[in-house]
């Protein structure tokens, strides 16, 4: 099922109408509840072990009191290529993170902050109605 989800996105589904599609499927979650949550579709979207990649070391903890974990520089991180049987290939792996990023209205500032693109509905045409009126014939 991993492999539709992916086929469907490329297709220029959105993350509701494939949740759509599998609860009308009756495909159960990997957790086996029949409602699909968006967050775990993005999570399948998103997730590198679909391609056969174990990774490590993408988060740290920060203190372990507060059990709070902070984001690691990405050169920090540890990859292991063909740790396992990929299920979808790279290549399109990459197209789906390049389509998400494309769709989302998240961006990163040169802070490192995440700000909603400001060209919300730049995508869509703006439509503009000229109303008929009729005067009454005396």
């Amino acid at each position: 099922m991993v492999l539709k989800i992916f086929e469907w996105y490329e297709h220029g589904w959105s993350i509701v109408r494939i949740k759509k599609e599998l609860e009308a499927l009756k495909v159960p979650t990997p957790t086996g509840k029949k409602k699909w949550p968006v967050k775990t579709i993005e999570n399948i979207l998103t997730n590198e072990k679909y391609t056969g990649t174990s990774v490590y070391g993408e988060t740290e903890s920060a203190d372990f009191l507060s059990t709070k974990r902070t984001v690691r520089d990405p050169f920090e991180v540890h990859r292991s290529r063909n740790h396992h049987t990929q299920i979808i290939h790279e290549r399109r792996f990459k197209r789906v993170q390049k389509l998400k990023a494309k769709r989302s209205n998240i961006e990163v500032d040169e802070h490192g902050n995440k700000v909603r693109k400001s060209t919300h509905y730049s995508s869509k045409k703006a439509v503009t109605r000229t109303k008929k009126t009729t005067k009454p014939q005396n």
